[in-house]
């Protein structure tokens, strides 16, 4: 009987199963909405039907409203202890929400009713639960993929002086990350973070209307403490850590940094969540970039919109002084000092949920940039104001398909229009990007 009950009921736990895949990503919405509000009363009305309840679970899982769901599959497992599909979803469910102890113990009933359709997931679903209860936590991204890059460029001014570049090249990363879960009640984390990077692209390096390919080497490492920090609504979380960060920049410059920061982030509501962050980092390391250091500070916003829509948005301030040696201009030390706001937002939409679970999600986003610069290219060969001014903007449209529990293939197109200023010396640079790159996990 528990058997025939599983297989009936598999379509209808599939759907939730997909939206906790949605969960997962941060995809989910909250709030309720006209199909939640007819599950609700459904239930309501027939608070005793196994039907109603199961579709009345679906739509809270789907709106975000976890305790709902989760009391609802508590009492259809009251009423039919063999429901293996509910004991699943309300393991995942749990899991998900991070009481671990919880999703263990139904994941352990269910496989005690000896259903092999259900085995599978239930085994992957049990050695995720086993490893998200270790106090020591491990992973590696291994990412490899390519882009090609169509651009124009012209300096002092008008494309019809200037280059039209079309080229491309290959991108290789890896970055790992281990956890420390100290088991406070504050659910304290020590977080080690490191990573290398090599990607062969073209870059206006100098900021004189030429873009230019080279291989461009990159590496980070952090260390941060993130502790919970208890209030009222117990939803206060701070990140404080140190970072050190290394990345060519072209030619004879190169970026050393090591700096700290930190990040206090909230949840005013559980579809909102707000961060202000600062940093802080020294330079005077790095090859040909004539920078002592820099010191950013920003805010962010996620919101949860509607079922499968998430809107972010982040504005940043960036400062940057240095010196450049009076035997780079042949004449006398020039100090400098320049600034930056970005600003930036983005929509990610659910495309597609496959009937495993997994999931499509598509991302449109727009950064704009007005800052001050140092122009590398106006110092080496002294051409007009070596402090310019520069605005850019970016445009990007992205996909993440899930191929697997620990495979996403990433890809997508953006744009990027830039100037560098002062009026006369414009230098001018439009540029069309397609990226695709794959990402396996190790855990």
């Amino acid at each position: 009987m528990a058997y025939i009950s599983a297989i009936a009921g598999r379509a209808r736990w599939r759907r939730a199963l997909a939206t906790l895949a949605l969960v997962a990503f941060g995809a989910a919405p909250a709030g309720a909405d006209s199909l939640y509000d007819d599950a609700f009363a459904a239930r309501i009305a027939n608070f005793s039907d196994p039907q109603a309840l199961a579709d009345f679970s679906d739509q809270a899982v789907r709106v975000g409203q976890y305790d709902q769901a989760i009391s609802t599959l508590e009492q259809i497992l009251f009423q039919n202890p063999d429901d293996i599909g509910a004991r699943l979803t309300l393991a995942r469910l749990y899991y998900h929400i991070g009481s671990f102890d919880l999703a263990l113990g139904h994941v352990n009933e269910a496989l005690r009713l000896n259903v092999p359709t259900f085995e599978q997931a239930l085994r992957e679903l049990q050695a995720r639960i086993e490893r998200a209860q270790r106090p020591l936590r491990a992973r590696v991204d291994v990412t490899a993929g390519g882009q090609i890059v169509h651009a124009r460029t012209a300096y002092p001014s008008g494309f019809a002086t200037g280059t039209t570049t079309t080229g491309g090249g290959g991108f290789g990363a890896i970055d790992a990350e281990i956890v420390n879960d100290l088991q406070t009640a504050t659910r304290d984390l020590i977080r080690f973070e490191g990573g290398v990077s090599v990607d062969q692209g073209f870059f206006d390096t100098d900021f004189d209307g030429r873009y230019d390919g080279f291989t461009a080497l990159g590496g980070y490492g952090a260390v941060t403490l993130s502790k919970g920090l208890p209030d009222i609504i117990d939803t206060l979380r701070a990140d404080i850590g140190v970072f050190g960060e290394y990345r060519d920049l072209g030619g004879p410059r190169d970026l050393r940094e090591l700096g700290v920061r930190g990040r206090l982030g909230f949840r005013p509501a559980v579809e909102t969540a707000v961060y202000v962050e600062g940093a802080y980092g020294w330079l005077d390391q790095s090859q040909a970039l004539f920078a002592t250091d820099r010191w950013s500070y920003g805010a962010g916003l996620r919101q949860r919109l509607a079922p499968g829509w998430t809107f972010d948005a982040h504005v940043r301030r960036t400062h940057r002084r240095g010196t450049v040696p009076g035997a780079v201009l042949a004449g006398t030390d020039f100090a400098y000092q320049v600034a930056g706001t970005e600003a930036g937002a983005s929509l990610t939409h659910l495309l597609y949920v496959f009937e495993d679970g997994r999931g499509w999600f598509h991302q449109f986003g727009v950064r704009y940039t007005d800052e001050t610069i140092l122009d590398y290219g106006a110092v080496g060969v002294a051409r007009g104001p070596f402090v310019k001014d520069r605005d850019a903007w970016h445009i990007d449209w992205d996909h993440t398909v899930q191929l697997s529990a620990q495979g996403w293939l990433r890809f997508g197109v953006g744009y990027r229009n830039e100037r560098v200023g002062p009026s006369g010396f414009n230098g001018r640079a439009e540029a069309w990007t397609g990226r695709l790159r794959y990402t396996h996990r190790f855990e």
